[in-house]
């Protein structure tokens, strides 16, 4: 393993809690989760790495993006084309940008043609809460979730009325505004956030190509999220949620043309959950998603790109053994419609999945396995296995160890072939299989008080990986990808603080070349205080040297970097504040990718009103 001694002493030390920290009531413990097993358990117990972002939290922080939030959690790491609203990529444990899953209200979002999920088309201000499960996850959610699985749940409402207002402006021409209506009472609750986002942008191309590249490259995006829950009494209820997001973002081409991507998301979730007796519950859910991409490069030239998700699940929860019994049917049919002529444009999935999980004193288990019969390619079975002891109150360890898999995209199959005099033919190839990885983790866990602190090693062994290095897509790649995770978060003296560090050897097998985009040493620190009316952080992220792409070289590395931030709020009023968020108060040049520009020192100041 490819990771400085020196640096694993220090995931180690970070991971041990000092015995100075103050120990008060409540912190990062006692959330609440349900994306580590299908089923509503506390994060504490969870044999799964997961991490959680509440509301409270997303607001404090004020970041610009979804993005930006993630980049700052544990094991994950960010990569942009540009600015805000630009596409971009999230790396969950050094696994594939596609190898991550994207959940909104339970309901699959993302393209089946490029095979990413599209994170930059979700606004912040729509967003109740956010679940991260870093690792494999086949095993509940089936294909994709071979490197992790990132759930967005939108705002809901609850018992009263909490209308509130947000209007910003900042830096390169940034302006946005939101307005959330959310309430209700014992039998229903609603919810609905409209707003809008707009930004100049900066000159993402570095250098300029041409004189035409020399422009800002900004963004819009107009969006509109909403829920309403009925409770029909006891653990009964029927509820809704939809999101639409609509955003276009310019960029470079070269072009006198003023090149723009179009992307839409939209999502509906209808669920129907029933209580037959004290140990049965069931839950039927309908899901449907649409990610639209639409790419206008020139006057002449469109290329559309748009992915339809429908998907029927029900779930049966019992409980059984000393435990909690999990068993599920789930349908999933895919529909791309593209501008380029596709052999096939539809898949259906039908999946049967069982999992069990109960604590017995010290021990702890949870098994999961699921069969997914893909109608292009057949059958797959993934299955995990965890176990957890509790050594002392503090002290827990956990091990596991799992199987999972990606289904190849559309473009994978039959993007169409087409050959080229000197370049050879380039396309799809429809007798891929489907990709497969086996990760093995190993975890300890500290926790008293308001203070808690862990330690993983993850192992993730992926093979049939999809390489297009050769022109025609092809089942060539191996990767071997391991690393450390080391965590703390705690309170002190007043003081919020959180400290994370990792450390990632992503290499491909063959070759022997670190994966693109990835560093070998991360981390991020966080401190942040709330003194009366006044509540303020200081943050700072960072990412090692790595390599936009393979093969390596030193025309493709990419330096490391480190960012301050920091944001204070002002609480004018009980129900008004003022925010301000400062980024890259340093004003570091860095890049996320090769070639392409990121901000500097930017502002953002806003004023909002809440009703508590």
């Amino acid at each position: 393993m490819k990771i400085r001694l020196s640096a694993l002493v220090s995931a180690c030390a970070l991971a041990y809690p000092f015995a100075a920290l103050a120990q008060a009531n409540d912190a990062q413990l006692g959330h609440v989760v349900v994306t580590a097993t299908r089923q509503p358990i506390s994060a504490d117990q969870a044999l799964a790495s997961v991490d959680v972002i509440e509301r409270d939290e997303i607001a404090r922080a004020g970041h610009s993006s979804l993005l930006t939030l993630l980049a700052a959690r544990p094991g994950v790491q960010m990569a942009r084309n540009g600015g805000p609203g630009s596409s971009g990529s999230v790396f969950i444990r050094g696994a594939n940008s596609g190898h991550t899953l994207l959940l909104v209200d339970g309901v699959r979002i993302g393209s089946a043609t490029s095979g990413s999920p599209v994170l930059e088309t979700i606004p912040l201000e729509v967003v109740e809460r956010i679940e991260i499960l870093r690792g494999p996850a086949s095993a509940l959610y089936g294909a994709d979730a071979l490197g992790g699985v990132i759930q967005v749940f939108t705002r809901k409402g609850r018992e009263g009325f909490q209308p509130s207002v947000r209007v910003g402006a900042g830096s390169d021409g940034a302006r946005q505004g939101s307005v959330t209506l959310a309430g209700g009472n014992k039998t229903l609750r609603y919810s609905l956030t409209a707003g809008h986002e707009r930004s100049d942008g900066f000159n993402a191309r570095t250098p300029s190509q041409t004189a035409h590249d020399r422009d800002d490259d900004g963004f819009r995006e107009d969006y509109l999220a909403a829920s309403l829950t009925l409770d029909l009494g006891g653990k009964d209820e029927i509820g809704a949620s939809v999101l639409y997001s609509d955003m276009r973002n310019w960029f470079d081409a070269a072009q006198s043309f003023n090149s723009y991507l179009d992307k839409q998301t939209e999502t509906l979730g209808l669920h129907l959950r029933k209580q037959h007796t004290a140990e049965w519950t069931s839950t039927l859910r309908f899901g449907y998603g649409f990610d639209g991409l639409e790419n206008q490069s020139n006057a002449r030239s469109r290329s559309r790109f748009d992915t339809t998700q429908r998907q029927l699940s029900w779930q049966h929860d019992l409980a059984l053994g000393g435990g909690s019994l999990m068993a599920a049917y789930e349908f999933l049919q895919q529909r791309v419609d593209t501008t380029a002529n596709y052999e096939t444009s539809r898949r259906n999935i039908n999946a049967f999945l069982l999992g069990w999980g109960g604590e017995f004193g010290s021990h702890h288990v949870q098994l999961n396995t699921r069969h997914d019969r893909n109608s292009q390619f057949g059958g797959k079975t993934t299955g995990t296995a965890a176990y957890g002891y509790r050594l002392t109150p503090e002290w827990r360890a956990h091990a596991s160890i799992g199987t999972a898999f990606k289904a190849p995209t559309f473009n994978d199959l039959y993007y169409p072939v087409e050959c080229y005099p000197l370049w050879g033919c380039f396309g799809g190839n429809p007798a891929l299989k489907a990709e497969e990885a086996l990760n093995r983790e190993l975890g300890v866990a500290w926790e008293r008080g308001n203070v808690s602190a862990g330690l993983s090693y993850f192992n993730n062994r992926a093979k049939n990986l999809i390489d297009w290095s050769s022109g025609i897509a092809s089942n060539v790649g191996t990767a071997d990808i391991q690393g450390v995770e080391a965590s703390l978060a705690t309170l002190v003296a007043g003081y919020r603080v959180r400290a994370s560090v990792d450390l990632l050897d992503a290499e491909d097998k063959q070759t022997g070349d670190e994966l693109g985009r990835r560093a070998r040493v991360g981390g991020s620190l966080g401190i942040e205080r709330a003194l009366g009316a006044w509540a303020w952080g200081v943050e700072w992220n960072g990412q090692g040297r790595r390599y936009d792409r393979i093969p390596n070289s030193p025309s493709t590395r990419l330096d490391g970097y480190g960012l301050l931030n920091a944001y204070v709020h002002y609480a004018v009023a009980p129900d008004w504040s003022v925010e301000l968020r400062a980024n890259n108060l340093l004003d570091k040049g860095y890049e996320l990718a090769k070639n392409y520009g990121t901000q500097g020192a930017n502002a953002f100041i806003a004023v909002r009103y809440a009703m508590h």
